[in-house]
């Protein structure tokens, strides 16, 4: 085939392969290019159904040289065509000297150079089907078709799909040579190196060889010319459909750009600038200070002083710095960053269509740092992140604002003006395509469980976009999990009662005693990107929907949380062998909440397929933290048995509580079947305590909120029936709970007994300060004191039942739903169910049936 086209003897046909030597400095020079690995696929997909034009926006033979080779050395469909570009400079000596005498012969015959549209070179190349490129902005060629009606060369490819049946693809296609974003303006050193648009030949060469490992050739949205035109209307002329594809193919290349280095860049003056002057922050600036001058320019100067105090200073510069030291980081203390690659794809992809919201849970202050440099690497340009104001604290404060993060206070109370400048920056980085990150929990996860999702910023956000400052907003709920959280210490000693200690500089310098251990893996789990507008329109008119849109992104986080070894086999201890195990029951557990994991699609760590390497795995990570202890068999048997460290239950109570969202439904059905009187139960009493318990702890879990309470108890009592844990009795319309179900219901219904058991503490404590009327820190700092005296006596069995955060959801549960029933209730009216002591006696009850 190569053959036959050679003998056109043309300057745009090469597919030569160099001289050893050559080839080997291309090999190692081409070979440090990266390029979107997830494309090859589509990419071979297309050359076997048809035939591959790839579209560049400018004219450039570096860049028809990179991308051959660097397509070529990966056995993928490289361009030997190119349209309208002399490739006479990189031709083998023999060849030019042939394609010179052709041409030379060409203008004796005719006087003008040869046409390879009159000869059917391109058109002999398409039928065989072989890869070739095109320029789009081609000012030379412009010039041609233009003024001397010579074919255009998207005009020739439209005309050549009309004649055959086989689909031309053609795949835009664009190359980096840096990270950097681009920025307005101009600057002394595109008068001599070109623009960051259209860099000279020079400039590809310097940034070439000074960042060889950033070089990076990605491809935007492919278009099939077949079906593009059969979209067309009929009558439009083939000169009007190619302007239009032209158009349509640089927009592709140019958004698939902004994937990569992010919108163009306005200084950080002149966000200050079109933040200050919005009408709205003037107007609310007038007002407070009465139209009097002196307190105008008092405001006007606070409003700058916000306005610094939030917005980020982004520097690519200090990111590629920063990336170094947290490489070696993640190396140092970490044991692999565990994530989809496909699921990144995917995010890629939806990127098209408006400003990212990455929307990660919050276990740890590293979430910010690990989501960064995953995007980074997968060449997507990071989100301007929303972190808590105890972060800025110099220097990390300095550093985090050069590398895109933006402040927020705690609380905006009493601080209008804040407000508004805050909101008024948030829309200015999406009117300009910034993707952002946020927390919807508002604060990291103490005990493991996802907080219950908060509305703020995400009102901030359905305002900008309700507003028009952007036209659509592109959530990516993303799960974000440790083996073990670097903070752990400080968790612990929180839910224990310490207050929380500020963070600042004295904590950067004691973390170096992290760098001498061993914190695992960190698993990063993307669910499935979703459009507001989309979103939006299938809601009824009328209603903004926020808490229903807070609320759907806390579970898409929780659906693709994944299970992994050290959870699983933290749920299981604590579940089933609190004082210790031999690994073969320890093993029965983990398959029975693997079980139930895979009946609701959890998502389980792949390596769990080999379980019994995963649970050793888990086990040595355990062991090495000295949360366990592997003794003598106890009953002088030659088994291993691992004993539990009494004062380290509390670690393992935050990696299953990282979990227990899968199968909290199982453990309220199984404490409602277990807490019946004899082994056949009523479905309708034991609904009854699953609605009760659902409800009390409704504080605490996202429940499905697309299922009734019913839908959610007969999904888990169909899934016991096939267990064989419980058999439906038609006869008597009744439940009886097997020997098997009474073996191992107990373990399951151990899941929420911490929670029980917090709340039946709290309960008392209110009950027996309701003369003193204790409340406030006060009770809260009460509860913490008998909750740990009743486990030191042994009134309560789980340490992790003294918590804190479950101490202030019960205490807000309470006030909430208990007092005021109990205080508003008439005489001949008193039930015991809504009491305090009635609830009180409830919780008891209930927690006696699990293990």
């Amino acid at each position: 085939m190569n053959k036959l086209i050679n003998n056109d003897n043309f300057p745009y046909f090469f597919d030569y392969k160099p001289g050893l030597f050559l080839w080997w400095f291309f090999y190692r020079l081409v070979g440090r290019v990266k390029l979107d690995e997830n494309f090859k696929n589509s990419l071979r997909a297309m050359q076997k159904e048809g035939t591959i034009v790839y579209a560049i926006k400018h004219k450039g033979l570096l860049d028809f040289l990179l991308y051959h080779f660097t397509l070529k050395m990966r056995s993928l469909p490289y361009p030997r065509i190119a349209f309208g570009m002399d490739l006479s400079l990189i031709l083998p000596a023999l060849t030019l000297i042939k394609v010179t005498l052709s041409r030379i012969s060409a203008f004796l015959r005719s006087g003008r150079d040869q046409n390879p549209f009159d000869s059917h070179f391109y058109e002999n190349a398409l039928r065989r089907k072989t890869p070739s490129l095109v320029s789009l902005l081609d000012p030379a060629g412009f010039l041609k078709s233009f003024i001397y009606s010579e074919t255009d060369n998207l005009f020739f490819l439209i005309e050549q799909q009309k004649k055959t049946a086989t689909p031309i693809f053609i795949v835009p296609q664009l190359i980096l040579f840096k990270r950097s974003p681009e920025t307005q303006g101009f600057r002394l050193k595109d008068i001599f190196f070109g623009f960051k648009d259209n860099p000279s030949t020079l400039r590809k060469v310097i940034l070439f060889f000074r960042h060889p490992k950033s070089t990076f050739i990605d491809f935007a949205e492919p278009i099939n010319l077949k079906s593009y035109l059969e979209d067309q209307p009929e009558g439009v002329s083939t000169d009007q459909i190619s302007l239009e594809l032209k158009d349509e193919l640089i927009r592709r290349i140019d958004s698939q750009k902004r994937i990569i280095l992010g919108p163009i860049m306005k200084s950080r003056q002149q966000l200050k600038e079109i933040v200050l002057k919005d009408s709205e922050i003037t107007a609310l600036i007038d007002k407070i200070a009465g139209n009097d001058r002196k307190k105008i320019r008092a405001k006007r100067k606070m409003a700058g002083k916000y306005f610094d105090e939030i917005a980020a200073d982004y520097n690519s510069s200090y990111v590629s710095l920063f990336r170094v030291i947290l490489k070696w980081l993640w190396k140092k203390i970490f044991n692999g960053i565990d994530t989809v690659p496909s699921e990144l794809a995917v995010i890629r992809e939806w990127a098209r269509k408006g400003p990212l919201i990455y929307v990660p849970s919050h276990k740890s202050h590293v979430d910010y740092l690990v989501l960064n440099d995953v995007l980074y690497d997968f060449n997507m340009h990071i989100p301007r992140i929303a972190a808590g104001q105890n972060l800025s604290f110099w220097p990390m404060g300095y550093i985090f604002r050069k590398c895109g993060a933006f402040f927020i206070r705690r609380s905006f109370q009493g601080a209008k003006l804040y407000s508004e400048v805050f909101s008024r920056y948030i829309k200015a980085l999406l009117q300009d395509g910034h993707p952002i990150q946020f927390y919807i929990e508002g604060g990291r996860s103490r005990n493991g469980k996802l907080v219950q999702p908060k509305t703020g910023f995400l009102s901030i956000l359905m305002d900008a976009y309700e507003q028009g400052y952007c036209k659509d907003l592109i959530f990516v709920p993303t799960s974000v999990l440790y083996d073990r959280v670097v903070e752990e210490g400080s968790y612990l000693k929180e839910l224990s009662g310490a207050q929380k200690e500020s963070e600042n500089f004295r904590q950067v310098i004691k973390a170096r005693r992290f760098l001498k251990s061993s914190y695992g893996r960190i698993y990063i789990r993307f669910d499935k990107p979703f459009s507001i507008k989309e979103w939006m329109q299938e809601q009824p008119s009328g209603d903004s929907h926020r808490d229903q849109l807070a609320a759907g992104i806390a579970h898409s986080i929780n659906s693709v949380t994944l299970i992994t070894p050290l959870a699983i086999v933290s749920t299981a201890i604590l579940t089933s062998h609190r004082k210790g195990f031999y690994m073969p029951e320890l093993r029965k557990t983990i398959e029975l909440f693997i079980y139930l994991a895979k009946r609701v699609n959890a998502p389980v760590f792949e390596g769990l397929i080999d379980i019994d390497n995963s649970i050793n795995e888990a086990i040595a990570l355990l062991t090495e933290w000295g949360v366990i202890e592997l003794v003598n068999d106890p009953q002088g048997g030659e088994n291993p048995f691992y004993f539990i460290q009494d004062d380290k239950k509390l670690e393992l109570e935050y990696y299953k509580n990282t979990i227990i969202h899968f199968f909290i439904d199982y453990s309220f059905v199984a404490i409602s079947l277990l807490s019946q009187s004899d082994e056949d139960t009523s479905p309708g009493v034991a609904l009854s305590v699953f609605n009760f318990l659902s409800d009390t702890f409704t504080n605490e879990f996202l429940f499905a909120s697309a299922l009734k309470p019913a839908e959610r108890f007969n999904s888990v009592t169909a899934s016991y029936i096939e267990k064989g844990f419980i058999r439906d009795i038609p006869e008597t319309c009744r439940f009886r709970v097997t020997r098997a179900g009474f073996d191992r219901l107990p373990s399951i219904a151990a899941l929420a007994k911490t929670f029980i058991e917090s709340y039946w503490i709290a309960a008392n404590v209110i009950m027996k300060g309701k003369d003193t009327k204790i409340s406030g820190e006060n009770l809260l700092k009460e509860t913490i004191s008998t909750g740990k005296k009743y486990y030191n006596s042994g009134v309560i069995d789980h340490i992790g039942s003294v918590s804190r955060v479950n101490f202030q959801n019960a205490i807000a549960y309470i006030n909430k739903n208990i007092l005021p029933a109990e205080r508003a209730k008439i005489d001949d009216m008193v039930t015991d169910d809504i009491t305090l002591s009635g609830f009180i006696k409830k919780l008891h009850s209930f927690g006696k049936v699990s293990a």
